[in-house]
């Protein structure tokens, strides 16, 4: 196997925020389930990108040929693996999805316009808009469970939004934190909303190379030149290669109105991308794109389902057991959104941190990813199965005879 999968005591030692940034009130470390990026090495080929290009001398600015090359290679990325035909011209690089977001929001929509946020929500969502004049429309989405989708975009509570002003919608496909994939009818039901509106489509797809199951997973962008003209697509190797330590991102913008637009303000964005995160994006791409695909992201996925399939075991994913607690398991990425309502007592501590106080497991806080899911918790399974199980363990440690 070429993933390296490290354990916590290896990643402790390693030191990534992931694993040090929380710990229990009396100091001692917790096991990190709470950063998005995963326990394993980045796949060969962009290990090799990296380190040649360090001992190449490849230490001084940008140079520029590279972001043309990233476009290119992402242009094919997009085609060879998702089915979508963009020109490498319609690429911008910029630092990270979030410095993307943050133009987007100073340069394509109105001053002061409100901007809608399907919750849950990836937290900068609801935290970035504010500090750059926009308030937050949270929109919660439906969910029933028992069923195959289990969260499901509130469309006419969008429309709703829509009709009192909104100018963005941030819409987050794979969606962090529920796993899901958003189908070409939800998609496509999404547009028919928007359509009446002058609202620009902000399309967060970091996610989209983890993608767990047989779903297909389609861009908003890439449903036609109607969808296109008021949408930004920020896409990134990140995730997928864990990379998060050398930011790279890439915006895509099929429509040429909309891409002149923000090219007139872009171009410091576009300079502080990180040099050795475009590398990397790169040979991940081309790697991904070639006949033979990309094995290294295979064998991750394989890794992750065995997790899925561990807490599918421990917690029974079926709504219909006698289990107080249901993981449903995600389409995509290796995020996982826990409901422990039927386990917490009103005035019990949120389920954060109970978990990381009793069970000694650093979760994200529900309520962090918005209003009305105090009693959830977003927990990270990008790990090598040992630590998975003492995260099964931790759950059974801090709520014993759920069962």
């Amino acid at each position: 196997m070429s993933v390296r999968t490290y354990s916590a005591a290896q990643m402790r030692q390693a030191g990534s925020l992931k694993w040090t940034g929380i710990t229990r009130a009396d100091g001692s470390p917790t096991l990190g389930a709470w950063v998005a990026e995963m326990d394993f090495g980045t796949a060969p080929v962009v290990e090799e990108a990296i380190i040649g290009a360090i001992r190449g001398g490849f230490t001084g600015y940008q140079p520029t040929w590279l972001a043309p090359r990233l476009a290119e290679a992402t242009a094919a990325y997009q085609s060879a693996v998702h089915g979508w035909q963009v020109e490498a011209g319609a690429i911008r690089p910029a630092r990270s999805v979030l410095g993307a977001l943050a133009l987007a929001l100073d340069t394509v929509v109105p001053a002061g316009a409100a901007v809608i946020v399907p919750t849950p929500a990836y937290m900068p969502f609801l935290t970035i808009p504010p500090a750059h004049g926009h308030p937050v429309i949270e929109v919660p989405a439906l969910y029933t469970p028992g069923n195959g989708a289990v969260w499901a975009l509130d469309l006419e509570r969008i429309r709703r939004a829509c009709e009192a002003g909104a100018g963005m919608l941030i819409l987050c496909n794979p969606w962090n934190p529920t796993g899901r994939v958003l189908s070409e009818a939800e998609l496509r039901a999404l547009h028919a909303v928007l359509a009446d509106y002058e609202v620009v489509v902000f399309s967060d797809e970091i996610h989209a190379p983890l993608v767990m199951d047989d779903s297909p997973f389609i861009s908003y962008a890439s449903l036609g030149p109607e969808s296109a003209a008021h949408t930004v697509t920020a896409v990134a190797a990140s995730k997928g290669w864990n990379i998060a330590a050398l930011p790279c991102a890439q915006v895509i913008l099929p429509d040429e109105a909309l891409r002149e637009r923000w090219m007139a303000a872009d171009d410091q964005l576009a300079h502080e991308m990180n040099s050795y995160g475009a590398l990397a994006a790169i040979a991940a791409y081309e790697t991904a794109s070639s006949p033979g695909g990309e094995p290294w992201l295979e064998e991750v996925k394989v890794i992750v389902r065995g997790n899925f399939d561990m807490l599918d075991e421990a917690f029974y994913s079926s709504p219909t057991s006698d289990s107080a607690l249901c993981f449903h398991r995600p389409q995509a990425t290796y995020l996982t959104w826990w409901d422990f309502s039927a386990l917490c007592l009103e005035g019990d501590a949120s389920p954060d941190a109970q978990l990381r106080e009793v069970g000694g497991v650093s979760t994200n806080a529900g309520r962090s990813l918005g209003a009305g899911f105090e009693r959830w918790a977003r927990i990270n399974v990008g790990c090598a199965p040992e630590t998975a199980g003492l995260i099964v363990e931790a759950i059974n440690a801090t709520y014993p005879g759920m069962h």
